[in-house]
């Protein structure tokens, strides 16, 4: 017989996962349109390859994220350090810095947001796995 305990960590992790997964994809989208509103909203307006060139990295990943792939998440984690100083450069030109502020906190949030989720959903793999162990034996 199944024990409690098992999946009462499975479920855990699965809410973990979930609730992480929420945070991905709004700082996911909210990076992406805050990097096109670049074009508008700065001074002096960014060019089209640092708005769209270099946010066509993020749009990417926006499926296999949508998907709950793990391992692009993880990767998505790491690309998300470049936007990270892109967003730190921002907030130190002046006229920029509310959009640096904004961008860096997004990309640290994506950065956090991802590695969680892959943790709690490679736990919820072995919990589910390691209770699937003990109804076979």
């Amino acid at each position: 017989m199944l024990s409690g305990v098992d999946m009462t960590d499975a479920n855990t992790y699965r809410h973990r996962k979930l609730m992480f997964f929420g945070w991905l994809k709004i700082s996911l989208i909210g990076l992406i349109a805050l990097r096109i509103s670049g074009l508008w909203l700065l001074t002096p307006p960014a060019t089209v390859t640092g708005a769209i060139g270099v946010t066509l990295i993020l749009i990417v990943f926006v499926w296999p994220v949508l998907n709950q792939h793990i391992k692009a998440s993880l990767w998505l984690s790491f690309v998300s350090c470049l936007f990270f100083t892109t967003g730190v450069l921002n907030a130190m030109t002046e006229g920029r810095e509310l959009f640096g502020i904004v961008e860096s906190i997004l990309a640290a949030t994506i950065f956090v947001s991802a590695m969680m989720f892959a943790r709690n959903a490679y736990r919820e793999l072995e919990a589910i796995s390691e209770s699937s162990e003990q109804l076979t034996t």
